[in-house]
């Protein structure tokens, strides 16, 4: 009976937590708080099981378990329907799994229709550029982005700035990633900075950037932690490494 008990104080304090993190409807808490066992899992029922849970859930398991299987769906899906859309998608992954090459070569392909001055198709191409170490080129379309909107503190603009770096044009590099360096913001941008100033100046320098970035990050409330978790752990990181 009391193990019964505990189970059913388990899942009525998951129901809450759960209500209190989504900020769902006040009634929730008087249902789950009132009964217990039943309100739980009217709550449960509600919140996670339907179709587009049970899909979502089994195709996270999938992505989990079986390699390549987000990038072979979308190949799969290319295949089918060989849109602007899904091409760019499809390159988009292959970025994120690290076969610069093939995103390279994807997107280069779109350029030959209507999406050719694309800032999206633009962006992605500079990243790429830049990931297979063609920096002269990921230069030059910095070079075109430099005034859109879309390239201001985006991960194509960090890739530009270190573009410059290893085409020995450290000043312009730096100007880039002052740009980029704006108090309480960027943490993920100001992380590389502090990465050029290791590499351009030394640890010293790179130190105080990060010494500014890790006292607000102290001051981050634990919403913003979460958000900037994984900056926060590579700033932490690297401040070790140089300490």
């Amino acid at each position: 009976m009391f193990r019964l008990y505990s189970i059913v104080m388990l899942i009525q304090g998951f129901c809450l937590y759960h209500a209190y993190t989504n900020k769902t409807d006040q009634k929730w808490y008087w249902i789950i708080v009132l009964f217990p066992l039943i309100g739980s899992m009217i709550y449960l029922y509600h919140h996670f099981y339907s179709r587009k849970n049970v899909e979502n859930v089994s195709e996270g398991i999938k992505a989990t378990l079986i390699s390549n299987y987000t990038l072979d769906k979308l190949e799969e899906k290319t295949r089918f329907s060989d849109t602007y859309a899904n091409k760019l998608e499809l390159a988009q992954e292959h970025l994120k799994v690290g076969n610069y090459e093939r995103a390279r070569e994807i997107l280069e392909s779109c350029t030959q229709g209507n999406y050719k001055d694309d800032p999206t198709l633009q962006l992605y191409l500079l990243q790429a550029h830049y990931q297979s170490e063609n920096y002269d080129e990921a230069v030059k379309f910095g070079h075109r982005l430099s005034g859109l909107k879309e390239f201001k503190n985006s991960d194509a603009m960090v890739a530009y700035a270190w573009s410059l770096f290893q085409t020995e044009d450290h000043d312009q590099a730096e100007e880039i990633f002052k740009q980029m360096d704006r108090k309480f913001s960027n943490y993920s941008q100001r992380l590389e900075y502090a990465s050029f100033i290791k590499e351009a100046r030394g640890n010293t320098e790179a130190k105080q950037k990060l010494d500014e970035i890790i006292v607000e990050i102290n001051s981050m409330d634990s919403y913003e932690r979460r958000l900037n978790k994984q900056t926060i752990n590579r700033v932490r990181k690297l401040n070790r490494e140089i300490s």
